[in-house]
């Protein structure tokens, strides 16, 4: 396998995350026990206890808040630099601004990354085990 980007195995998963929140934080850690991926985290800035962190890297988008398309740019810019590196790009948006921004320029993105759908995000952040209380309520039905 090659190295791309001196972080970036060509071949591999490469869960990319949209927004920093507790879900985002909880998935890339999730990723990491599960996978052993790193994953890149899109956001606005870091906040400082997860500066530490070992399972994400952070690409921090100035004004993004405010200017979605400069997020959508930037996504677009990493999705190029690793070219033809074979590797999957995992797109999870973790805020409800970014999973509105994904879909409307669902077209564009759809091009460079796998996109989590609404019922794939809710299992990435919170995890595969079923919800007792859905479940339960399910059985009644």
């Amino acid at each position: 396998m090659d190295f791309i980007m001196t972080d970036v195995l060509s071949g591999e998963l490469v869960p990319v995350i949209l927004g920093m929140s507790a879900e985002a934080n909880e998935t890339a850690h999730r990723m990491y026990r599960k996978y052993g991926v790193i994953s890149h985290v899109f956001c606005d800035k870091i906040p400082l206890p997860m500066r530490l962190s070992l399972c994400m890297k952070f690409h921090v988008i100035r004004h993004s808040a405010a200017n979605e398309r400069l997020m959508l740019r930037a996504l677009i810019d990493y999705a190029e630099q690793l070219g033809n590196a074979e590797v999957i790009l995992y797109l999870i948006p973790c805020t409800e601004r970014y999973a509105n921004m994904i879909w409307q320029n669902r077209d564009r993105l759809e091009r460079c990354f796998v996109i989590a759908d609404k019922p794939e995000m809710e299992r990435v952040w919170f995890g595969e085990d079923p919800d007792p209380i859905k479940e339960e309520r399910h059985g009644q039905l």
